[in-house]
């Protein structure tokens, strides 16, 4: 399935970068990292996933393969820079795994390495259902550290998405256990996760693990950040990068 997407810079740029969201979220998530990438001489991709953003929307048409299988068809195939932010970390991993993209460097934001059933990832995403705010000072107040053009995308890719769509994203291909994958991967490419200072999808045993298999510097928190370490703490996201790749 050909994909919409957001783009930012030259298309002829030596360097690419492919950015992908988190579930319930679309390529609006990276209004603010797509222009700042483009600055520093990248072609920059964001895709909506299937069922998200104004991508095609097909119940029942969300299976893991399915949805990796997309992406090929929708940016470029080998970039520079491969990001995937909590859901879309999940993405990227499968995506360079399975050689249907083969970035030479990925960035893995917050991951969602690990769920052992579908009951939690069910439960997240009643809670997001039913507590999200759907408007922008909302949003903001509870994400204090986002600006207002990161507020007034969450609120609109909230209002495009169907959410027994996302069950069937999130929960319903659940379980899965991506950490010896990210290993596997690590050990053909270069592979950074930026984490939050506390992690919920990556704790503490796992980041350490993960660090001990691919290095120390392979594994970076952000003190002060969230989930959404790109729109928390822009700046010190893209510079963690920047300094990563040399």
């Amino acid at each position: 399935m050909k994909l919409n997407t957001l783009t930012w810079g030259d298309p002829q740029a030596e360097r690419s970068a492919v950015l992908i969201h988190g579930v319930t979220s679309n390529a609006q998530s990276w209004t603010r990292v797509g222009p700042r990438l483009a600055d520093a001489g990248f072609y920059a991709v964001a895709v909506d996933l299937r069922g998200h953003g104004t991508s095609t929307k097909r119940d029942g048409e969300y299976a893991l393969d399915l949805m990796v299988g997309d992406l090929p068809e929708s940016v470029p195939t080998a970039p520079t820079l491969l990001v995937g932010h909590s859901f879309g970390g999940v993405m990227a991993i499968l995506a360079a795994q399975k050689k249907l993209l083969r970035p030479r460097h990925l960035v893995l934001e917050d991951p969602v390495l690990h769920f052992a059933d579908q009951a939690l990832p069910a439960r997240l995403l009643k809670n997001d259902e039913a507590n999200l705010p759907r408007d922008v000072e909302g949003t903001l107040r509870l994400n204090p550290k986002w600006q207002r053009v990161d507020a007034e995308g969450k609120v609109a890719s909230l209002q495009a998405i169907n959410w027994e769509h996302m069950r069937q994203v999130f929960s319903e291909n659940a379980p899965w256990d991506l950490r010896p994958a990210v290993i596997e991967v690590a050990q053909q490419l270069p592979t950074l996760l930026i984490l939050p200072a506390t992690s919920f999808y990556v704790p503490e045993p796992d980041a350490a693990m993960l660090a001990g298999a691919l290095g120390s510097a392979a594994v970076r928190h952000m003190p002060g950040a969230g989930h959404s370490i790109h729109r928390d703490d822009l700046d010190g996201f893209l510079n963690a990068i920047f300094d990563w790749m040399g």
